[in-house]
This record gives C-alpha cells, sequence and structure tokens, in this order.
C-alpha cells in the first residue's frame, strides 16, 4: 500500500516510536472500545521511527488551517 494521508498531530489515539508498539496501542484501543471508525497506522515520513494511530474519518481531505495539518504515509489499516 502506497497511500499518504493529512491529519492533524492533536487527533492521536497513539504515538510509539516503533511500528509494533503503534500496532499493540491499535489493536489495545479496538478491544477495549467501540469504534467510530477503522483505525490508521500512520508513519510521519519527516520523522525517523514516529508512528501514529488515527480514526480513518479523522483525516483531512480538504485541510482549512494547514499549519497544524501532517502528511503520513499508511502502514496498515485495522477494520473494525
Amino acid at each position: 500500500m502506497n497511500e499518504d494521508v493529512l491529519f492533524n498531530p492533536g487527533d492521536a489515539i497513539a504515538n510509539a516510536h516503533d511500528f509494533a508498539a503503534a500496532r499493540v496501542s491499535a489493536e489495545i484501543y479496538k478491544q477495549r472500545n467501540a469504534l467510530q471508525s477503522p483505525l490508521i497506522i500512520v508513519e510521519d515520513p519527516a520523522k525517523k521511527d514516529s508512528f501514529a494511530v488515527y480514526f480513518e474519518k479523522d483525516k483531512q481531505v480538504d485541510p482549512k488551517d494547514t499549519a497544524t495539518i501532517v502528511k503520513y504515509h499508511v502502514r496498515e489499516r485495522l477494520e473494525q
């Protein structure tokens, strides 16, 4: 999968410096909470070893305030 998405970093459910840790955080969140939408694990291409977990519904298609938006590379989607 080679896809980039835009998110506000403040909307992250979890952050990690290791993909496996981000995946574990996403799985724990998924088990403990009824999901509002699928989860996406993304990688910040500007920072080495920086991963975050977001709700897919929070991605920005047409950001109004570009100062708070970061472009991420999608590493994995976790369906409900």
